[in-house]
């Protein structure tokens, strides 16, 4: 999804008059973000990124582009206490251990619930600050206090990114029926995405949408049978009068080489708000 963003992207720089050599560094630091749950397919991905743009400017490497493309970290171990006093006695700035501990809460379960965690508003607005004083606390700290700064920095960045609201967000989500849940699992979709529960894509449909800036545009390729199954119908009519289906691709079977039987029925679609 990312490469072939990079390519429209490119496009759309070239006909705005932009120098070529300068347009893979702005795509990939100013407009292309990833998140995924698995550490190696962020790796992957950031790498596909780095080669493609290498490509269009062999100066790259000698100032590597910082990517936004991110493995979601759990927070799991993490004291918000210590990381708060560690952090405080290595820099000028001090952080708040409620911002801390906020945070912390928010990752517990990073690599169950994914790209669908939710982000309070009230940490969100003092994101920017506390990323500010972690990187100044990495450059100039003690290492006890860089350490305790590492430790926060990926979940800093990962929270912002989920509090983001973007122009465009694609997504090809993880398929998941109600048989599939754990216990927490099952909590948190009942509480956080109680009309698309049925299904984990179905909550990533919701929270693709909740991504999206007011005029901004969501595409998924997703299961089928949110479109006529009974168990979806609420969810069906939330979407339906919020959102306008801009385009809808019913793909059936076999719409991927490397699935086959007709066990994985796809549709792919576009939605964007009512005007």
């Amino acid at each position: 999804i990312l490469v072939v963003a990079y390519d429209v992207l490119k496009a759309i720089y070239l006909e705005r008059g932009y120098q070529a050599r300068a347009i893979p560094r702005l795509i990939l630091e100013k407009n292309l973000y990833g998140l995924d749950i698995d550490d190696r397919a962020a790796q992957m991905a950031g790498f596909a990124l780095l080669m493609k743009a290498r490509a269009d400017d062999r100066r790259l490497f000698n100032d590597p582009p910082q990517l936004n493309v991110l493995s979601l970290q759990e927070s799991k171990g993490l004291d918000a206490a210590a990381l708060t006093q560690a952090i405080n006695a290595g820099g000028t700035e001090l952080v708040e251990a409620h911002q801390l501990q906020q945070l912390i809460e928010a990752f517990q379960h990073a690599k169950t619930f994914g790209s669908l965690t939710q982000i309070d508003h009230s940490l969100l607005s003092n994101l920017p600050r506390l990323l500010s004083i972690v990187r100044q606390t990495i450059q100039a700290g003690d290492l006890y206090a860089q350490a305790a700064a590492l430790d926060v920095l990926p979940l800093v960045k990962q929270a912002l990114m989920l509090g983001a609201q973007f122009d465009a967000v694609a997504v090809n989500p993880p398929y998941m029926g109600t048989r599939g849940y754990n216990d927490r699992l099952k909590a948190f979709l009942l509480r956080t995405f109680s009309s698309a529960r049925e299904n984990v894509f179905a909550a990533f449909i919701e929270q693709s949408l909740r991504m999206t800036k007011g005029s901004g545009l969501a595409s998924l390729v997703t299961m089928h049978n949110w479109m006529f199954l009974n168990r979806f119908q609420q969810f069906r009519r939330e979407l339906i009068e919020g959102r306008t289906i801009e385009n809808l691709v019913h793909h059936g079977a076999g719409a991927f080489e490397e699935i086959t039987g007709e066990v994985v029925q796809t549709a792919s679609f576009t939605l964007r708000p009512k005007r």
